[in-house]
């Protein structure tokens, strides 16, 4: 097998959650492109449905579900839908989060809290364990979870949203243990840490094709710690999906890996 085959995901189907836009979407692209079936799940039924679209334009399967990670029925809908239309499922990308709590500490509400741990923490675990049911019994599978650079490796530049990196570091730390649960079956899961990418995530600070000067000032403080000097763009992630969705990296298992413009090099 030459290295590109390494990358090939033909016949392979794969989950997003959370794909109907920004890194979601670039990532089920991704995975499509390489030559996988995609199910798009995402709270937005919508964005989901045009995420699926997208997968079926690329020539592939593409299934669109309406689903709140944080709630467990909807999850395990999500699988039980996966298997009912397609019998398998090769690959799991647990990507649903919000940017919560925009408060200053310590105003922050426990409302805003919880909803973080809720979907960002909560919502990744209940998909990483349903993909893992379905997933053991054919001893072989990818999950990739998604944390933040701001989930343990450094902490949020404007020192708010407790909630969000508690919620972000805790899906790093769940993912290097179930790596050491999974391994025996087969299942190698990792995670990508991403820094400021230019995603409606966070109120869509980056998205701002004329911000304010408040917005510009928080711009400019990202970019001061970012040696590349720019925001990244969602495309940007699918390499580094592909890698971790594919048998190239079938010797990786409980990494947390930043993707930030070189943001925590310093």
């Amino acid at each position: 097998m030459s290295v590109l085959d390494a990358f090939k995901l033909d016949g392979q189907v794969a989950l997003v959650t959370g794909g109907g836009r920004g890194l979601g979407r670039a990532m089920a692209e991704a995975m499509a492109e390489a030559g996988a079936d995609v199910v798009v799940a995402d709270w937005r039924g919508d964005k989901a449905e045009e995420a699926a679209e997208m997968v079926r334009g690329l020539g592939r399967r593409g299934l669109a579900i309406n689903a709140d990670v944080s709630k467990e029925a909807d999850v395990k809908r999500v699988f039980d839908n996966i298997m009912a239309e397609f019998g398998r499922l090769d690959i799991a990308i647990a990507n649903a989060g919000i940017s919560a709590e925009p408060e200053p500490f310590p105003e922050v509400p426990m409302e805003s809290w919880q909803e973080a741990i809720d979907i960002d923490l909560s919502g990744v675990f209940l998909t990483v364990r349903e993909a893992a049911k379905v997933m053991m019994p054919r001893k072989r599978g990818k999950i990739i979870t998604v944390s933040s650079i701001h989930g343990g490796i450094v902490g949020q530049l404007e020192g708010r949203k407790p909630g969000y990196s508690a919620a972000k570091g805790g899906v790093a730390g769940m993912t290097k243990t179930l790596a050491i649960n999974l391994a025996p079956h087969g299942i190698q899961i990792n995670c990508i840490a991403p820094g400021a990418f230019r995603t409606p995530i966070g109120r869509g600070v980056f998205l701002e094709k004329e911000p304010d000067e408040k917005t510009k000032q928080v711009i400019e403080a990202f970019l001061r710690f970012i040696p590349l000097r720019r925001i990244g763009e969602p495309p940007e992630i699918k390499g580094l999906a592909l890698l971790l969705a594919s048998s190239a990296s079938d010797y990786m298992t409980g990494c947390v890996i930043p993707i930030d413009g070189g943001y925590t090099a310093w």
